[in-house]
């Protein structure tokens, strides 16, 4: 019997990178997978996919925003009127990163200065230069979709489930580039927890995964950097490289696979060493 027969599971930004491998991995367990994207074409891509292996979960691709709340309850409705209110697995996986030209300007002038001498002097100043925007389009996306997800999610758990948020490593130990995800991340750490410490008597267990760098279109925002960036990491990482998508998949998989049972508010971290 596959690991997950018989389960439903709802991915959030399934349309690419991480959440498109947790879905198709999910179905190949023998899940039945609904998904969202923000990005229409790439959700209905996804969708197809799973329709081919027999497993999409038959609400259709589930298109919008996870930061816009009234748009996630209607997610969370079309789920219930198909599996007669009842959902066994949730991945708040939505995410997305962002940089602008002055940061990266300057991280390429520190580049150059650790391959010169060894070390970075430019000074990256991006908290003060993060205008208000920024800052709240970060933390809804990530924190606030993952509550208003969860939220939605626990109600068709009643008889036990999962929930896996994905953090990252920067919400572990921050990442200088990026104060705002690193916040967003290290919310949804200290969220995750909580709801663990709540949900757990009523069989839902609660989980994060904290993945390193991994090679999805998410670095894309390095633009012309991206390979000497990844280059970089790749030498400060133990096992010598960025991590690809089926090795977090694989770990989303242990966490909603009945061999975690005795996991909640844990942070598992695939990072390759970059981060012990």
């Amino acid at each position: 019997m596959a690991e997950l027969d018989g389960r439903i599971a709802f991915i959030t930004g399934a349309g690419s990178g991480l959440g498109r491998e947790i879905a198709l991995t999910f179905a190949r367990a023998g899940a039945r997978v609904a998904v969202n994207d923000l990005r229409e074409p790439a959700a209905q891509a996804t969708e197809q996919e799973l329709a081919a292996l027999g497993s999409a979960l038959g609400c259709g691709p589930l298109i919008g925003d996870v930061a816009d709340s009234a748009q996630v309850r209607t997610w969370f409705e079309r789920i219930a009127a198909t599996t007669g209110n009842r959902l066994d697995i949730l991945v708040n996986n939505a995410g997305f990163a962002d940089s602008d030209p002055e940061t990266q300007a300057r991280q390429r002038r520190q580049l150059e200065e650790v391959i010169a001498t060894g070390r970075a002097t430019t000074p990256l100043e991006v908290t003060e230069r993060l205008d208000d925007a920024r800052w709240a389009r970060m933390l809804a996306v990530h924190l606030n979709g993952t509550f208003y997800c969860t939220r939605a999610a626990l109600p068709l758990m009643r008889g036990g489930g999962r929930i896996i948020n994905l953090a990252s490593i920067a919400g572990l130990t921050g990442i200088a580039s990026v104060p705002h995800y690193s916040a967003a991340k290290a919310g949804i750490i200290g969220f995750t927890k909580a709801v663990a410490r709540e949900v757990g008597a009523q069989g839902v267990l609660v989980n994060a995964i904290a993945p390193g760098y991994i090679d999805t279109p998410i670095l894309d925002v390095l633009g012309e950097q991206r390979a000497a960036q990844t280059d970089l990491i790749a030498m400060q990482t133990i096992v010598g490289r960025l991590g690809v998508p089926r090795e977090i998949a694989a770990t989303a998989l242990f966490l909603a696979s009945p061999g975690s049972s005795y996991f909640t508010g844990q942070v598992l971290s695939p990072n390759g060493g970059v981060v012990i």
